[in-house]
């Protein structure tokens, strides 16, 4: 079993990641105003309207709280390896205010606090969402600086969960919407070594299905977790309740844990997730079990591409999940496909300069035909990306992640380090025996191939370095030496530099023909990320439902000059086929004719003007 580097102890210093942060105070300040506008749905305002220092009242989501938490979250892992003192003068801007919102007996909540709702009236007033974030961002603020305010109030806070859900109350049984606070828990559990927390987040999760007539399995809450076998209901509390089940696990060794949430990703990643590593495209609908569901994992083999949902949130806290199980593991799989949501799914949602956003993330957009919200399942669809907006959660769920890169690229063994990702950074952590190590990683993956790794410092009889060679990369190389996909562990010593190489070229894929919205379809792949075809990179005169993909197409890799960051864009002729006007048409022979295209990575979509967009294309 792997574990966390701490906060701060791996930065990045070249390469992709490092480019997405590297204008990292225009982001944080960018976000801080979204925070401070009056109209938006997630509010700095809050907390100093509950501590009296901002006139006004409660404005909209009742999550607010928890949004501004991982906002403060991100700028923390941010500082812990800046060091810059502006991160840190924001951060402390808003501290008193939060103490102050803070309620005699623990409990905190502006939602509660500034409105006439009841505590624990309604799931969906997500308490225990805003307070499990709050647990984590207080954890990561106190590791990173000493500074006990923030800390004070999460512990504050616990004993006062405790106090109110540890003999298990039924009336209370059902309240775990959106769970954070399992994964809080138990990061207050690793700081304190206190088990009352680790005890309390393991009740949260063997209350699920005491109650069932409440919530159904929209709440992951019809049978208990244990017992389940599908990935079901809304897609980010589930993945939040599987990640912190694996955290649960991962110090009480509750083998009937891990044996439900290795069965639901099992079933989750054979028929419910996309390409892009994509989760939840329903937006409102019926379980197979037949509660009503919103937000939610799809039935089997039902993954839609215009009308998809498919929640920037929910697709990072899957990676969130990803992660815990490929540390608990070993199983490069679950590396695999932390990888692939990181470079695809996770990060389309912002913009290239992390100032617009997207809430949803649909694998196909028309220009033309917008599909309008006229219909509660339509009405999550995007047309354009926001600053600001009525459900504000994915903004500071990216910020998050950019700034975490570090630590999904790092664990620790307990005889050495783990490579998880391969991340232009240094890593300068202390090993379970004490032993200093000082990794410095070079590569411009994932658009160049080679990988350098430098042991600067490493204990004096050498260590263990276990690094993932991705599935997809069947002719690797480590040292010159040809090397499997999968988990390798080397022996390494101060002053040696490893070499791996992974070549990579655009690839074709397709889907099981039980994925009928795919079903003779063709996407393109290039290392661990999925291309699309945007209607600006296509020859005058024809748009994308003009062409067609041939299994035999040749690739050309080329720079995309007109959008930053050096990425790789992929040049080919497509076919064109046969089209008409109505909705069914007799197919003439095609035409001898080929259009000139470019790929460009999905997350880089919707940077320039709206047009049209699809990742899949028919085959020819």
């Amino acid at each position: 079993m792997f574990t966390n580097i701490k906060t701060g102890d791996a930065k990045l210093t070249s390469g992709f990641w490092a480019q997405r942060v590297e204008n990292y105070m225009d982001i944080i300040y960018n976000l801080e105003s979204a925070l401070l506008h009056e109209d938006n749905a997630a509010r700095l305002l809050n907390f100093g309207i509950a501590a009296g220092k901002v006139e006004g009242k409660f404005h909209l989501n009742p999550w607010s709280d928890g949004d501004c938490y991982k906002f403060l979250e991100g700028c923390m892992n941010q500082y812990a390896v800046t060091k810059d003192e502006r991160i840190l003068e924001l951060v402390n801007k808003y501290i008193p205010w939060i103490e102050a919102s803070q309620e005699e007996d623990g409990y905190i909540g502006t939602q509660t606090l500034l409105t006439d709702e009841a505590r624990w009236s309604d799931t969906e007033n997500h308490e225990l969402y805003n307070m499990g974030h709050l647990f984590t961002t207080a954890c990561i603020h106190y590791e990173v600086t000493g500074d006990k305010r923030l800390f004070d109030v999460a512990i504050k806070c616990a004993e006062y969960l405790w106090e109110t859900f540890s003999s298990r109350p039924f009336d209370l049984a059902h309240f775990g919407f959106n769970p954070s606070q399992i994964m809080g828990l138990v990061e207050l559990y690793r700081m304190t070594n206190e088990n009352r927390y680790l005890e309390l987040a393991d009740i949260f999760i063997t209350m699920r299905g005491v109650n069932p007539d409440i919530g159904g399995d929209c709440n992951q809450n019809k049978i208990p977790l244990r017992d389940d076998t599908q990935a079901v209901g809304h897609a980010v509390t589930g993945a939040y309740l599987y990640a912190g089940a694996a955290d649960v696990y991962a110090h009480n060794g509750d083998k009937t844990l891990m044996t439900a949430i290795e069965r639901i990703w099992a079933d989750f990643v054979r028929r419910r997730v996309y390409i892009t590593g994509a989760v939840g495209p329903q937006y409102v609908g019926v379980s197979d079990r037949g509660d009503p569901i919103y937000e939610s994992f799809s039935a089997e083999y039902d993954l839609p591409n215009r009308v998809a949902y498919n929640e920037t949130c929910a697709n990072i806290a899957v990676a969130m999940w990803a992660k815990r199980m490929f540390q608990l593991t070993n199983d490069a799989s679950y590396g695999d496909w932390m990888e692939t949501i990181l470079f695809n799914a996770g990060i389309s949602g912002s913009n290239l300069d992390m100032t617009r956003y997207f809430y949803a993330n649909p694998l196909a957009h028309r220009a033309c035909h917008h599909i309008e919200p006229s219909f509660g399942q339509y009405s999550h669809v995007p047309n354009e990306r926001f600053f600001t907006f009525d459900c504000w959660c994915c903004p500071p769920q990216l910020l998050r992640t950019f700034t975490s890169i570090p630590k999904f690229a790092y664990s620790l063994s307990k005889t050495g380090v783990v490579v998880n990702l391969f991340v232009g950074s240094e890593l300068n952590t202390t090993l379970e025996n004490g032993s200093p190590v000082h990794l410095d990683i070079k590569t411009n993956y994932p658009w160049d191939k080679n990988v350098s790794i430098s042991v600067v410092d490493a204990p004096v009889d050498g260590m263990d370095l276990t690094f993932r060679i991705p599935s997809w990369c069947k002719s690797a190389t480590f040292d010159g030496q040809a090397i499997a996909p999968g988990m390798h562990k080397v022996t390494v010593t101060k002053g040696q530099t490893l070499s791996i190489v992974l070549p990579m070229k655009a690839e074709l894929y397709a889907a099981d023909p039980l994925l009928e919205q795919t079903n003779g379809m063709t996407a393109v792949k290039r290392g661990p990320v999925v291309y699309c075809l945007e209607g600006t990179d296509i020859e005058a005169g024809y748009k994308i439902d003009d062409l067609a993909l041939s299994i035999d197409t040749q690739f050309e890799e080329v720079e995309i000059e007109d959008l930053p960051y050096q990425m790789t864009g992929l040049k080919a002729d497509l076919n064109v086929r046969p089209h008409g006007e109505q909705l069914y048409f007799k197919i003439a022979p095609d035409a001898d004719k080929k259009v000139a295209v470019r790929f460009i990575p999905y997350f880089a979509w919707a940077n320039r003007e709206e047009q049209d967009m699809s990742i899949w294309l028919p085959r020819a």
